[in-house]
């Protein structure tokens, strides 16, 4: 069985990155809940995509020149507050799990000791596109299920994964026309052969889903989580 990832929750239905995406995607079956995290000013781990707050609310400025206190007076949609990584924690919590995406400069250490202080060891994966992030993670917290994301179909996904010492390889290929043809057999038998669980993103057309899922994959994103469940 594969988990069921909302990205950025049930970001299909509600303002990406909100508890209240984060609470659709729960209502919806999600298994985890996919989000990206920065660093404010004062050193509080941020729940947002971008490094700065311009696209997704009603505010301007980049994160890591911003305090809490400033950021929390944007509006995220629908009247949401940006959260803070401890209160998505709090929302998922004996729910679902998390998908962690590192986006931030220094966001490493204090992620890692955030999900200690909670105890959400087993319930987490970290990630990044970074792979000294993901590595240092891991050199951090062997305990902890880590991901290195990947986007060209081209590179050598393997060396990359062996570098961050990773323990999943995450596709994201939703830019090409099907995914589900370049989860090849030889890529799958290459994926169990350096013993790399395999995660892709983020898709939202349920024949694709239907047929990544014919494969041994460990996850699917999709930003309307119901097609997962459905699938």
């Amino acid at each position: 069985m594969y988990l069921k990832i909302a990205h950025r929750g049930a970001s299909g239905y509600e303002p990406e990155n909100t508890i209240r995406a984060f609470e659709k995607a729960i209502e919806l079956g999600a298994d985890m809940v996919e989000l990206d995290v920065h660093l404010s000013r004062d050193g509080r781990l941020i729940v947002m995509h971008n490094a700065s707050v311009d696209k997704t609310t009603d505010g301007s400025g980049y994160i890591k020149d911003l305090t809490l206190q400033e950021l929390k007076t944007f509006d995220a949609g629908k009247g949401e507050q940006i959260p803070t990584l401890q209160e998505a924690i709090d929302c998922v919590k004996g729910r679902c799990g998390l998908y962690i995406e590192l986006k931030g400069e220094y966001t490493e250490r204090p992620v890692v000791e955030l999900i200690r202080e909670n105890a959400m060891q087993n319930a987490v994966i970290i990630a990044s596109f970074d792979r000294n992030k993901v590595r240092q993670v891991k050199e951090l917290a062997p305990e902890l299920v880590t991901s290195v994301l990947v986007d060209d179909k081209d590179a050598d996904w393997v060396a990359i994964a062996k570098d961050a010492k990773a323990d999943c390889i995450h596709f994201c290929w939703e830019r090409y026309r099907s995914p589900h043809k370049l989860l090849t057999d030889e890529v799958m038998n290459k994926a169990s052969a350096n013993g790399l669980r395999v995660i892709i993103w983020h898709e939202e057309r349920p024949e694709e889903i239907r047929e990544i899922i014919k494969r041994d994959i460990y996850g699917i994103c999709s930003n309307l989580p119901d097609l997962l469940a459905a699938a």
